[in-house]
């Protein structure tokens, strides 16, 4: 009778291993759950701090290209047109700024940043921080020939990343505000 009662009090050690490994394994699974969840809210963050930063600078782009007039006296583009897109890949875009006053303004990619080159203060200003590069910029003028009867149209497209997003695609098009059609 002693025996029996012993017997049925503890676990036995083959019990206790058993428990021990399901406890072991359910532990690592979640861990490995929770650390992979981590890696992809910091991508996650990572992809919207560079989505912020060129929502803000197409945004201001735009914003600027659309104020473009025709320079007709040629002190900002050479041809008198509305826009001049140049560069290597055409990645800069110069015009004049109606909204202020005329002045002579240029879009460019230097060094995997966006920058703007303001004419009257003679000085650059950065529109994306170097924790953004942007691998590629690109301008396509549509409508800008003087003797179509297309009001001009700015296609901008740009590859942007940071260290821990993935490469993220952009592009839109905008109007000039004043219109330049001429029949």
């Amino acid at each position: 009778m002693i025996n029996n009662k012993l017997s049925k009090k503890g676990f036995t050690l083959m019990e206790m291993l058993i428990v021990s490994g399901m406890f072991s394994i359910l532990i690592i699974v979640i861990a490995s759950i929770f650390v992979s969840a981590i890696r992809i809210e910091n991508k996650v963050f990572a992809t919207k701090k560079v989505l912020s930063q060129v929502s803000y600078s197409v945004e201001y782009m735009t914003r600027a290209i659309r104020m473009a007039e025709k320079d007709t006296v040629g002190d900002c583009i050479s041809r008198g047109d509305n826009y001049e897109i140049s560069g290597v890949n055409d990645d800069n875009i110069t015009f004049k700024n109606a909204l202020q006053d005329g002045n002579c303004q240029i879009f460019y990619l230097n060094n995997g940043q966006i920058k703007i080159q303001d004419f009257v203060t003679g000085t650059d200003f950065d529109l994306t921080s170097s924790d953004v590069e942007i691998s590629n910029l690109s301008f396509t003028a549509n409508g800008e020939q003087q003797g179509d009867i297309f009001q001009p149209f700015i296609t901008i497209y740009l590859e942007a990343q940071s260290s821990d997003s993935p490469i993220l695609e952009i592009q839109t098009s905008v109007s000039q505000r004043n219109p330049d059609i001429t029949r």
